[in-house]
């Protein structure tokens, strides 16, 4: 099962803290230039940040590797009348319909990319993706919560669901077991509850590491911030937000 195959129905519920706004609020600093480019939202899960992304953009693709969570962006994107062409990939096989002015990947989504050859992989597919002069916009997970995330234990009640959610750290490694009941109806019951189990790994790389990979290949940094601050402290940072530039030479 792909991550997050079992949880796209209740998904929203538990993302509610997620930085959809202040990323929304980031994208819209481009201002007029934002309307006339074809934009990209890779591990774009239920899509919402994708759909109100798709109002202000030329064009907008979702991509994502569960077809659950895309099924769910696609019945957002209808109710909303958004125009987004949905693609069930997996970013490390990255293949586009069209080159972008900008592709974006939020809420830790570069952090799945285990190892350092992967991550480097993905980045030279989403420079091959870009318009020379194109953008790559991303988060990953900052200092303060990598040490947050070590040995830790969430719970979250909703009135018809729970989520517990347990991280443990091994190096720069990450796992992450899920679980998660969701009340059911079936012959006219509604207190019977279906269980949903999900183990999730991922990995941490530090701002200095991410700038390396960047460069070699063939990307400029042109900023860094700390929870979206362009003047908070990267090692306090909970979130770094990350905008490059591909170059016009050739990675």
């Amino acid at each position: 099962m792909n991550p997050y195959e079992g949880f796209a129905q209740i998904y929203d519920q538990f993302m509610q803290d997620a930085p959809y706004e202040e990323w929304l609020q980031l994208l819209y600093t481009q201002g007029e230039a934002l309307r006339q480019w074809d934009v990209a939202d890779i591990g774009c899960g239920t899509g919402m940040l994708t759909v109100p992304l798709s109002m202000c953009t030329r064009t907008c693709v979702g991509v994502d590797a569960s077809e659950a969570m895309l099924s769910e962006a696609q019945m957002r994107g209808m109710e909303a009348r958004a125009k987004v062409q949905w693609l069930c990939q997996d970013i490390r096989d990255l293949r586009l319909p069209r080159p972008m002015d900008l592709v974006i990947s939020t809420c830790d989504v570069i952090n799945y990319l285990t190892d350092q050859t992967a991550l480097e992989h993905v980045l030279r597919a989403v420079w091959r993706a870009l318009k020379p002069g194109g953008a790559f916009a991303f988060d990953i997970i900052g200092p303060k919560r990598f040490l947050m995330l070590q040995d830790g234990y969430w719970h979250q009640i909703e009135e018809d669901a729970v989520l517990l959610h347990q991280t443990r750290v091994q190096g720069t490694q990450i796992e992450h077991d899920v679980h998660a009941f969701l009340q059911v109806e079936a012959d006219g019951q509604d207190d019977l509850y279906m269980r949903i189990e999900e183990s999730h790994q991922q990995a941490y790389y530090d701002a200095d590491t991410l700038v390396r990979c960047l460069k070699d290949c063939g990307f400029v940094v042109e900023q860094l911030l700390a929870d979206f601050a362009a003047d908070g402290s990267l090692d306090e940072a909970n979130r770094i937000i990350v905008w490059a530039k591909r170059e016009e030479v050739s990675a």
